[in-house]
């Protein structure tokens, strides 16, 4: 199965104060989803939240009418983030499938409104509802990494240990999407694999509980997922 994962895509209401109104945040998206065209068509698009700046259905359903746009047809499965209002994004991008090809899908909420950082709560509960150790090819979907470069505070996940408890106990093969840290990684950890999608809006690079701005790295990635647990990476630079 083939996934294009963008995330903190921060599209706002043209009203909305910004922190960075010199990035065209709309343009910036319309030029990372033409270059990901180049790498063919997806079976699935992955949105790990930061959708929008600054809450706003506006922001939101620019994102959801550009993507479907460039590809009809196309599930998308959509996380809110920190900037974004959860009811916001359930609204415009609707309830997310359970499943994608071989691959059951789980989906949570690390946000909450008013701060940064996230909890990891969200995602030990919809792991619960799915079941207490699925063999299954699992996607998992959320906004704050587990695991990332950044000890920072802002990039941490609250009672992280509690979810690493958790999929520790899964037998089947995990892939973990996120996003937020506006960097691209990736972690392998047992039969878990952690990766991050970079922004389309703007980097950063991350070392520890340091940060900084970057002038490159900003894009998105395609994912092909094996069912036996292979993951292979096509960054997408733009």
């Amino acid at each position: 199965m083939r996934v294009l994962h963008l995330s903190d895509t921060h599209l706002h209401a043209p009203e909305s104060t910004t922190h960075h109104p010199e990035i065209d945040a709309a343009g910036r998206l319309d030029t990372v989803v033409a270059a990901a065209g180049d790498a063919g068509p997806v079976d699935a698009i992955a949105l790990t939240g930061d959708i929008c700046d600054d809450g706003s259905r506006v922001g939101a359903q620019a994102v959801h009418d550009r993507l479907t746009a460039a590809y009809p047809n196309v599930p998308i499965v959509a996380v809110p983030g920190n900037h974004d209002r959860t009811a916001v994004v359930t609204s415009v991008f609707g309830m997310p499938p359970a499943r994608l090809g071989a691959w059951r899908v789980v989906t949570a909420a690390t946000n909450s409104w008013g701060r940064i950082e996230g909890s990891a709560k969200p995602v030990v509960a919809a792991l619960d509802a799915v079941g207490a150790v699925p063999t299954e090819p699992l996607l998992l979907l959320m906004h704050h990494p587990l695991r990332s470069r950044s000890t920072h505070e802002w990039f941490v996940l609250r009672h992280g240990p509690a979810l690493a408890d958790r999929l520790a106990a899964l037998a089947g093969p995990v892939v973990i999407l996120s996003g937020h840290t506006h960097e691209a990684f990736v972690a392998h950890e047992g039969s878990v694999w952690h990766v991050g999608a970079p922004s389309t809006y703007y980097a950063i690079s991350h070392d520890g509980p340091n940060w900084t701005f970057a002038p490159h790295g900003a894009g998105a990635q395609v994912l092909d997922l094996d069912p036996a647990g292979g993951v292979t990476i096509t960054p997408i630079r733009a």
